[in-house]
């Protein structure tokens, strides 16, 4: 019997500390998107069902994972993730420049100043580099998020709609009910009496 007790605490001690780890994930990715990378060593995020840039090797639609990577290890041929800035348009209709997020790959390395040359495996030109005024500037290890490890095809409709905050509520509220399941569930499965334990 204590074997079984001591298998059902580690059951929970598990499914608890998953479920928080996962609920904490999905909090930081979602309201300091910056931030999650630092904290958990990774970062989710989707890549835009509008852009082609990197096909056939990363989709339109596709979810990625980045991981944190050392500016030693950055090599060309790696496919990255940085932030550089655009022209979009306000709500007043005035032109600003949009920080955004961009994943490409390293196409050449200046070992002068160490910055990087990066383009998209399905575009002609290479990337061009902007600040938050507009300056055509070099992309250093300061604006790179992270390196590609891997993709999780079609997903991403899915990950647009999680920053959705109707969205955010409707996880919250199932995981809860999850949760709340499991807890009945557990109350179920009761201790035998010792009567029962004699019959084992």
């Amino acid at each position: 019997m204590k074997n079984k007790k001591i298998f059902k605490i580690i059951k929970s001690v598990f499914f608890y500390t998953i479920t928080f780890y996962l609920l904490a994930y999905i909090i930081v990715n979602l309201f300091m998107p910056e931030k999650a990378i630092h904290v958990f060593g990774y970062q989710v995020t989707s890549i835009s069902r509008l852009t082609e840039s990197m096909k056939p090797n990363i989709l339109p639609g596709d979810v990625i994972v980045i991981k944190s990577v050392d500016e030693t290890d950055i090599d060309e041929g790696d496919i990255i993730s940085f932030y550089t800035y655009v022209q979009g348009i306000d709500r007043n209709q005035n032109l600003v420049w949009v920080k955004i997020k961009v994943v490409h790959r390293v196409i050449d390395i200046n070992e002068e100043n160490q910055s990087y040359i990066t383009k998209g495996d399905n575009n002609n030109d290479i990337d061009v580099i902007r600040n938050a005024q507009g300056e055509e500037i070099d992309l250093t290890y300061d604006q790179i998020i992270g390196e590609y490890a891997y993709r999780i095809p079609v997903l991403g409709t899915i990950a647009t709609a999680l920053r959705n905050p109707i969205m955010i509520g409707l996880v919250l509220v199932n995981v809860t009910i999850i949760v709340v399941i499991v807890k009945l569930i557990k109350q179920k499965d009761k201790e035998p009496t010792p009567e029962e334990e004699k019959n084992l």
